[in-house]
């Protein structure tokens, strides 16, 4: 019986343990399927939209708890937050103007390129599940069913002016909808389709100077052949020089023992070539061990500060004594070691306050002594600054800890000799700053004996003309020719393929960088040298770099450049520019805000940026343009809002707004290109607009006011509310009927037949959403009775209860006014 019981025990324990594992896959499921609901009834609500009326995303932000990083939508649609089924869930959208191209590939467009005739629709539901973040996502294409054919076409031939030799991957586009291109084959040549108007085509080509062929006009059904181009190559030289990073403080000297007065000397010398003082008093230290074999224990010296801080270019001085005579002269030490260091930490302190030992030192306990190490660290947080390690090779004693590779010596430090960095890599020079760093111990010091390089304190600077060299820096300049280089082990670099002319070279390290000067050459091969230049400069940033053009292909100077959170900057005479972006993804706006305004404002979206390093290639091509005005009404006077207004050229969209609480529309914020538009409201099924299209010609900077336009039958809206309980109790997300009608209802709701439609009252119908909340479109102007009807369920048996807003609480609607109407049971 007892082994029974246990049997039957194991059984339920393990069917029980299986019970959690169930509920989380159904409360999984559950969730999913209500993600899909609550996406799927955005798709079909924006879906049902009019072309026009389904509005672009213009501000967008990233969701980095998903990888790719999730991209939605801020302004105009923005987020969603709901909660449905006891799960809190937050509903996005993105949408975008796309086109197709040659191989069924979707090709994305800034929001304020010309329209294409097809937006994409991408509508994504969040949720937080057991502390990870889920994902739901729809995507779908609204196409506008009256864009413009791409019916007419250009072809031709892109070859080298001088060698006549095709010109392959050469792209070829119109500048004025940049949406259409090609590629030129291996033949160099090219062929895109196009909607009929008026174009420059421009051809570019890595390399060379690009070209561009007059304003020509292509009509329906025509392909324009034998628009050829030949390019010039351009002509290169090289740059080169060599980087540095000056961030921190170095040992910059260690004497362990020479004599003055019957005083055994010591003292460690410490440089800062930075730009900025480092308060030293307290916050920075030293410790010391002796060679392993002798001491498996770094040491903390304690020291007494005289001297708070330590100047840019400046030195420190370390000692066991307050006066250092060495070199031909004396120096006032800035810090002294403590009487109380413990003879244990440092068998030698008792004989004249000496910590560093050196070879023939015959203390209690030592033995082989001459190879140790020093590291300069800071007090505060423990963090390690310099490091210098020496050997003893003769004994066999290693440094206990060092940089890549100790200063290989084979007697040790000896009583009169000093260990001294390098200024620079060509090696000891006593009238420039010992900065030199290659994080190689043997690499960056120098010694002599008897000591020749006089100690230095605080009260001594010296210019520096290198550091640590900058390794794996990456260097560019702001020409359109070169690709960046990185800088080698130390730190130098060669940047080939630079095109004539005078360019800023720019080099980034992490989280330092730095511009240089302008260097370059003016003839074919040329070569330049910048020097050292030091990284000095501490960012949060990464770079994005590119050239702003005209459609001729000219260069545009003076253009603002923008990307949000970080400061302004403007093309040079090249039109080329180097933006710093926070660092993931960015959008960057060309002309930010029409600061000229005889061109038009262009962004690139979703462009990657990485702190410290440079994302090129980001270029634009900016047209002539301005602005157009105009007024909605409903009556001539009186303001209508929300309404779509676009600006048609060739039969192409090119622009669009939306009428504001004033009724004023400007199309487009950013500006469009000038020439003749004709302007139309985009008006709802029933509605009407007088005039329904003008004409508009506009020119480079202007802003032209198009008409004052009156629509008539415009719709208003009626939203609300659906609860249980109170107006504000909990939602109802299993939906309620909603009619708004001029008649009257008298029982359950009329079937929408035929016959009704054709009577003279109007009926609108409509459910609402999961949120609990409804919209329904009525035409403005009318007084409405409202209804609604829910239904609930007691074991199979419905019951349906009716709320209403009739007889003195019915309600009129104005156009375009939205009224609020709650109800609950």
């Amino acid at each position: 019986m007892m082994v029974s019981v246990v049997i039957v025990s194991i059984a339920l324990l393990g069917m029980i343990g299986s019970f959690k594992y169930l509920n989380i896959g159904i409360q999984t499921a559950k969730q999913k399927s209500l993600a899909n609901n609550i996406a799927q009834e955005k798709m079909a609500y924006i879906k049902n939209k009019s072309y026009y009326r389904v509005l672009v995303s213009t501000s967008t932000a990233n969701d980095g708890n998903f990888s790719p990083v999730m991209v939605y939508d801020t302004a105009p649609n923005g987020t969603e937050s709901l909660t449905v089924g006891g799960v809190s869930f937050e509903r996005r959208v993105y949408i975008r103007k796309v086109s197709e191209n040659a191989s069924g590939d979707l090709a994305y467009y800034s929001w304020n390129a010309p329209d294409t005739g097809l937006k994409e629709v991408a509508v994504s539901v969040v949720w937080l599940e057991r502390g990870v973040w889920r994902k739901l996502e729809l995507r779908n294409l609204v196409e506008n069913p009256d864009r413009t054919n791409l019916s007419a076409a250009f072809s031709g031939r892109v070859y080298d002016v001088s060698s006549l030799a095709n010109i392959e991957d050469a792209v070829v586009r119109a500048q004025e909808n940049p949406a259409q291109y090609a590629e030129t084959d291996a033949s160099g040549n090219y062929s895109f389709t196009i909607e009929p108007g008026s174009y420059t085509l421009l051809a570019a080509k890595d390399g060379y100077f690009p070209l561009t062929r007059a304003l020509t006009d292509v009509v329906a059904a025509e392909t324009k052949e034998n628009q050829d181009f030949a390019l010039t190559q351009m002509s290169s030289g090289a740059i080169t020089g060599a980087a540095y990073i000056r961030d921190h403080l170095v040992i910059s000297q260690v004497v362990g023992s020479t004599e003055s007065a019957g005083w055994n000397q010591e003292y460690v010398e410490i440089y800062n070539p930075s730009t900025y003082t480092w308060t030293v008093n307290g916050r920075i230290g030293l410790k010391y061990q002796r060679a392993l074999a002798n001491d498996p224990v770094k040491r903390t010296i304690q020291i007494t500060y005289i001297t708070n801080s330590i100047p840019s270019q400046g030195f420190y001085l370390f000692s066991n004594t307050g006066t250092v005579t060495a070199a031909g002269v004396s120096r006032t030490a800035d810090a002294v070691w403590l009487d109380s260091n413990p003879i244990s930490d440092f068998p030698d302190f008792a004989d004249q306050n000496n910590i560093i030992l050196v070879s023939g030192d015959t203390c209690t306990g030592c033995s082989g002594e001459g190879a140790g190490a020093l590291e300069l660290y800071r007090t505060v947080d423990g963090t390690t600054l310099d490091i210098t390690g020496w050997d003893k090779n003769d004994a066999a004693k290693a440094a206990p800890f060092y940089e890549t590779d100790a200063y290989d010596q084979n007697t040790g430090l000896q009583q009169g000799e000093q260990y001294v960095r390098f200024a620079s890599a060509s090696g000891i020079n006593g009238s420039y700053g010992p900065a030199y760093d290659t994080n190689n111990n043997n690499a960056d010091f120098g010694e002599y004996t008897p000591i020749f390089v006089a100690p230095s304190n605080s009260l001594v600077t010296k210019s520096v003309i290198s550091g640590t060299p900058a390794a794996g820096a990456m260097v560019f300049t702001d020409d359109s020719l070169s690709s960046l280089v990185i800088a080698d082990s130390a730190g130098t670099f060669n940047l080939t393929n630079v095109a004539t002319g005078t360019w800023t070279v720019y080099l980034s390290s992490g989280s330092i960088f730095t511009s240089s000067g302008t260097f370059g050459g003016t003839s074919n091969g040329f070569v330049d040298t910048t020097g050292d230049i030091i990284l000095d400069s501490t960012t949060l940033y990464g770079y994005v770099t590119g050239a702003v053009t005209g459609v001729t292909g000219a260069a545009l100077p003076d253009i603002k450049m923008y990307s949000a959170g970080t400061p302004q900057v403007a093309t040079n005479s090249s039109g080329r520019y180097t933006l710093p972006a926070l660092a993931g993804i960015t959008t960057v706006i060309a002309n930010y805000q029409n600061q000229s305004p005889s061109y038009l404002e262009f962004s690139s979206m979703n462009v990657t940026v990485s702190l410290g390093e440079v994302t090129p290639g980001i270029d634009f091509t900016l047209s002539y343009g301005g602005k157009i005005r105009g007024l909605v009404t409903t009556n001539g006077v009186d303001a209508l809002p929300n309404i779509p207004v676009i600006a048609v050229k060739n039969g192409v969209e090119q622009g669009n707004g939306i009428s504001g609480s004033d009724g004023y529309f400007t199309i487009s914020g950013a500006g469009i290109s000038t020439g003749t538009y004709e302007v139309a409201p985009q008006v709802d099924t029933g509605e009407s607009c007088s005039p329904s299209t003008s004409t508009v010609v506009l020119t480079a900077g202007a802003v032209a006011f198009s008409s004052t336009y009156t629509v008539s039958g415009a719709f208003g809206y009626i939203t609300g509310r659906v609860a249980t309980g109170s107006a504000s109790g909990p939602a109802i997300t299993t939906g309620a009927l909603i009619y708004a009608t001029t008649a009257a209802i008298t029982s359950t709701p009329p079937d929408i037949t035929s016959a009704l439609r054709s009577g003279t009252a109007v009926y609108y119908a409509g459910s609402s959403n999961a949120q609990g909340t409804y919209t329904i479109p009525v035409k403005g102007g009318y007084t409405y009775n409202l209804y609604a009807w829910y239904t609930t369920w007691s074991g199979a048996t419905p019951t349906t209860t009716r709320k209403d807003y009739i007889g003195g609480n019915a309600f009129t609607v104005a156009p375009n006014q939205t009224v609020t109407k709650n109800f609950y049971w």
